[in-house]
């Protein structure tokens, strides 16, 4: 019995499908990128023929419907996310959605009800939790080393990018119209996800945001508290302003057992 291929249609041809996830989709087993598409049909073509794949387009829709394909990645700025995810499931293909999943809760909402509705999967690309620095650290927290879990707490701090300068020309991801705030929204979700993936589900959250650099109107710094069904407390604080010095990339699980793992959320 011949094993399934799954079919991936790209839908975005941006940075994260160039470096990330586009090459790792190609050498997966029991997977190949058999179309890609962007708005813009000279980047679809141009990036078609840069990595050996027969198919480009200039329209979603089509792409989708390509009887080859049946599976989508979106790609795309988070604007567009609940747009491609419910074309995809009504088309019967599953979705493997960029972070964050959508813009706005209502959004995210729509897309988990139409996944109910048409028995199609949606994904987001929340690798982190399957990358073995994780979960080792999720190991010593569910065999007891770190004993009983009393605190999280999350510290990110970073300088502004040389980009974010450019008023004229700000990067998408400090758009709140088409990321749906600042970078919070790009870089906090796999953090989140990560404590998730741990804890459970976070029931109750509130915090505060503010720009304090003004470099762009986007919120670029944040603090939040937040409590875990099993009655875990957390907290956080992210800026995206900070001075070098203050560069800062950690999350604390404080024990009873050992005082604390500290973990770069991003694994060096």
């Amino acid at each position: 019995m011949s094993e399934k291929i799954i079919k991936w249609g790209f839908i975005g041809c941006g940075e994260v499908t160039k470096t990330k996830s586009g090459p790792a989709f190609q050498k997966v087993e029991h997977s190949e990128v058999v179309a890609v598409m962007s708005r813009d049909g000279a980047k679809a073509k141009a990036y078609a023929k840069e990595r050996g794949i027969k198919k480009w387009y200039d329209d979603a829709q089509e792409l989708i419907d390509d009887p080859e394909v049946n599976a989508i990645y979106i790609a795309t700025p988070p604007s567009s996310h609940a747009t491609y995810a419910i074309m995809s499931m009504k088309a019967g293909k599953p979705a493997y959605i960029e972070k964050p999943m959508a813009v706005t809760y209502e959004e995210c909402t729509r897309i988990n009800r139409i996944s109910n509705e048409t028995g199609v999967p949606c994904f987001v690309a929340y690798y982190r939790r399957y990358l073995p620095y994780f979960q080792k650290v999720k190991e010593l927290v569910e065999n007891g080393t770190i004993g009983n879990i009393i605190n999280v707490q999350i510290r990110f701090a970073q300088p502004p990018r040389d980009l974010d300068y450019n008023r004229d020309n700000l990067p998408w991801r400090v758009q709140a119209d088409i990321a749906g705030g600042g970078y919070f929204y790009d870089l906090a979700p796999h953090q989140i996800d990560l404590l998730q993936d741990m804890f459970g589900c976070i029931l109750e959250a509130s915090g505060y945001k503010s720009n304090r650099g003004g470099l762009y109107p986007a919120e670029d710094t944040l603090s939040a508290c937040f409590q875990f069904d099993s009655g875990l407390v957390g907290s956080g604080s992210w800026c995206f302003v900070a001075h070098d010095s203050a560069r800062e990339d950690r999350i604390e699980i404080i024990g009873l057992s050992l005082i604390h793992i500290s973990e770069p959320t991003r694994p060096y």
